[in-house]
């Protein structure tokens, strides 16, 4: 009877300390995750403040003015197409 109950105590304590294990790993695995996460919306939030500045109306007149030197279209130059 004692060697039952002491085997059933040696199984008890190696299943909490396996369960234990497993719930730090998972803990690290989550911690890992997390960084990543981090590390993505930091990205992504970069992008959106250039997007921003880049897509500001003054911004980009400079680029059209050293790129593409795109002018708007007058009403002048207006072809009205007859049926």
């Amino acid at each position: 009877m004692k060697l039952f109950f002491f085997t059933n105590l040696i199984i008890l304590t190696i299943v909490t300390v396996a369960i234990k294990l497993t719930i730090i790993n998972q803990n690290n695995e989550i911690k890992i995750l997390e960084k990543k996460m981090t590390k993505i919306e930091k990205d992504i939030e970069k992008l959106e403040i250039d997007f921003a500045y880049i897509s500001s109306p003054k911004k980009l007149k400079e680029i059209n003015d050293k790129e593409f030197k795109l002018n708007p279209i007058q009403h002048e130059d207006w072809v009205i197409l007859e049926k």
